[in-house]
């Protein structure tokens, strides 16, 4: 059986939902938002996805642990939704291997009413949150766009590193060594002592690194190094 993909389904008059009462409200989303559900009720993931549609957020859903593992890309972050009590592999077992990736899911676990064991399980295995059913549902909306929100950061944050490498790769190898140099925060005097090379020909070396990484300022161009590791990006 394939992943069921959701987007803001129609809401239906009469559905039967498996939470507790409480109104919602509407959260305001600036951009597309994703939310994977992982459990074995049919009733349960179709009152997930009306739920969830409230705030404009698209779902897919699974039925077990086994087929989201055979549907899912482990190299983005992503939002679960996972309830315990699957068939097979358990929510505990998937959220252990889901651990064990390294990946940046965030892991909401469903578990049921008083059943602490699981909860606290759950959370040293590496879950984002818990739920206790029956779900309050406008707590359960706030904890997704916080791991929303935490996905956005990440991916933001591998965007940028990722723009800072495409820069780093237009250095020449001289350029790369006056980038190394100007992360141990020489001057450019130092710098051409260091390389051999004239105070003109540093600083211009030095405006190239500058221009060629976008830097607005020393500063900046130095967090925009350290901010690739140890290296820099100049090695």
């Amino acid at each position: 059986m394939k992943a069921e993909y959701h987007r803001y389904p129609s809401l239906q008059h009469g559905h039967a939902f498996w939470w507790n009462g409480r109104s919602t409200g509407q959260i305001a989303m600036s951009h597309r938002r994703l939310v994977h559900i992982v459990d074995d009720e049919v009733r349960v993931r179709d009152s997930l996805v009306l739920l969830l549609s409230t705030a404009q957020i698209e779902t897919r859903t699974y039925v077990s642990a086994e087929e989201y593992l055979a549907s899912v890309r482990w190299d983005e972050p992503a939002c679960v939704v996972l309830d315990n009590q699957l068939p097979d592999l358990s929510g505990i077992d998937l959220l252990k291997r889901i651990a064990e990736a390294a990946s940046d899911t965030a892991v909401i676990m469903i578990t049921g009413y008083g059943d602490v064991p699981t909860a606290v399980a759950a959370m040293r295995a590496g879950a984002f949150h818990f739920v206790q059913k029956p779900i309050d549902a406008e707590a359960l909306l706030i904890t997704i766009e916080e791991a929303l929100a935490r996905s956005d950061r990440i991916l933001n944050h591998k965007a940028e590193t990722q723009e800072i490498r495409s820069r780093c790769a237009l250095l020449t190898q001289r350029e790369r060594e006056v980038l190394d140099l100007i992360v141990e925060g020489l001057p450019t005097k130092l710098i051409s002592y260091r390389l051999g090379i004239t105070s003109r020909t540093a600083e211009h070396h030095r405006a190239a690194v500058m221009h060629k990484m976008q830097a607005r300022t020393i500063s900046h161009l130095v967090r925009m190094a350290l901010s690739l590791g140890p290296a820099g990006g100049g090695k």
